[in-house]
């Protein structure tokens, strides 16, 4: 008898939490069954609600008379997009159908400290006059700024103000028309504006062809610069590619060994897998050090059913025990964010560049009808000092402007900072001793 009830306890502690959050059984396809059974998920694991200011009942009642009258699954993933980017949370939102779903995108833009820029432009804005480069001063009628806030809120949403002008740039070349009017002020001085059309058929044949498989490329490489530090770039802490990014990085590392310093490139870098991260910051540390703490409304069987879970960094291999500089900006994120807290709150590195995205929620999936997949946050990480990353981001220990001018010279003001850093002109990294006796202060 004492056995049966132990399984049956067993399996209730396993099953029922991953009923709460969507996993088991899959959802209803009816929307509004479905709808309810998202909001108890979130109702019951969401950790931010209290941050985002959001009234989750009032979300509910709002919401579901909409839902009641969605015609379709476009219509459904809308209305479920539309509510949680009410959250502001980078990890939460619908995944399938793609948010950019109907819309033609005729280019991609980027943030800069000063500006919007075009990042790439296809054909059609080629044709038109338009270049990488080029200052977006009026989109769809609108001027850009607020061409930025006009798009849905699923194409804006972010977990701070830096990180939605991001994403909110990337997709403001796009539209449900066929199409889009564009002023840009060229690099000769030049105030234009185009009107860019969407082709009338897709070119024959496209996407037909299955290219021939070559070998990839490392996905983290590093240099050595004329200055004589070292340059690695970390562009992912993404498990789910082929490439073996640890090994990559330590072979990256392991060429770099006599360097005098060493910059770590981490812009762009959207996360992944924090224990790649956490295999990474080992190489840079000569004990354990505690970094952060992540906390859960619903204990989940995935997770040992644990309310709380410490992250930690453990040496590993030979440590570069050499000054280290840490590039950032707006898009760093998730599991990334994690890694530059590891090595800027264990002392052990300077970050220079600009606030990052701040998102951090170990997010779990549920299913929307027929094949569609949203995700949401279900753990609040806490650095050591208690502070989120969620909604806050990491501040920069030397703040630079990367500008429209700089963008377009190739100049990258970012690194320039990075070695003034390691040269001693600016604000110097401790010794690795200090670093890591400063550490053992902050372990919670």
């Amino acid at each position: 008898m004492f056995r049966v009830v132990l399984m049956v306890g067993l399996l209730a502690a396993t099953f029922a939490p991953l009923y709460l959050v969507g996993s088991l059984p899959p959802p209803s396809n009816a929307y509004v069954d479905n709808f309810e059974r998202l909001w108890h998920a979130l109702d019951a694991a969401y950790p931010y609600f209290a941050e985002a200011g959001v009234n989750w009942n009032a979300m509910r009642d709002a919401y579901r008379p909409r839902v009641a009258q969605a015609a379709n699954d476009i219509d459904y993933a809308n209305l479920v997009d539309e509510m949680l980017a009410a959250l502001n949370d980078g990890h939460t939102g619908v995944l399938t159908p793609a948010p950019r779903r109907g819309r033609t995108y005729f280019g991609v833009a980027r943030a800069l400290s000063d500006g919007i820029v075009i990042d790439q432009i296809g054909p059609t804005g080629q044709r038109a006059g338009l270049a990488r480069g080029d200052r977006l001063v009026d989109v769809g009628g609108r001027p850009v700024e607020e061409a930025l806030l006009a798009l849905p809120a699923w194409l804006r949403a972010g977990s701070t103000e830096q990180h939605r002008r991001a994403v909110a740039a990337r997709n403001v070349l796009s539209s449900t028309e066929r199409e889009l009017a564009v002023a840009a002020d060229h690099a000769d001085g030049r105030s234009e504006t185009v009107i860019l059309r969407a082709p009338t058929e897709a070119a024959p044949g496209r996407g037909t062809a299955v290219p021939a498989q070559e070998p990839a490329s490392p996905v983290i490489v590093g240099r050595r610069l004329p200055s004589g530090f070292g340059y690695i770039q970390v562009p992912t802490l993404s498990a789910s590619s082929s490439h073996d990014l640890v090994r990559e990085f330590d072979a990256a590392l392991g060429a770099l060994s006599g360097s005098p310093g060493l910059i770590l490139d981490l812009r762009g870098n959207g996360g992944g897998d924090s224990r790649i991260g956490d295999r990474i910051a080992g190489r840079f540390v000569v004990r354990r050090f505690v970094y952060g703490v992540e906390s859960y409304r619903l204990p989940l069987p995935q997770r040992l059913w644990v309310r709380r879970f410490p992250y930690a960094v453990r040496p590993r291999g030979e440590t570069y025990d050499r000054p280290l500089v840490l590039l950032i900006d707006s898009s760093c994120f998730s599991s990334a964010e994690m890694l530059i807290v590891a090595l800027v709150d264990s002392g052990r590195a300077t970050a220079v560049g600009r606030p990052t995205g701040g998102g951090s929620g170990n997010p779990v999936t549920f299913a929307l009808p027929n094949g569609g997949q949203v995700r949401f946050s279900t753990g609040a990480f806490h650095r050591s000092d208690g502070t989120l990353i969620e909604g806050v981001g990491i501040a920069p220990d030397v703040l630079v402007s990367y500008t429209v001018a700089d963008f377009r010279a190739g100049r990258d003001p970012d690194l320039e900072a990075a070695e003034a850093v390691l040269s001693g002109q600016t604000i110097a990294p401790r010794s690795v001793q200090g670093l890591q006796a400063s550490a053992r202060e902050r372990v919670p």
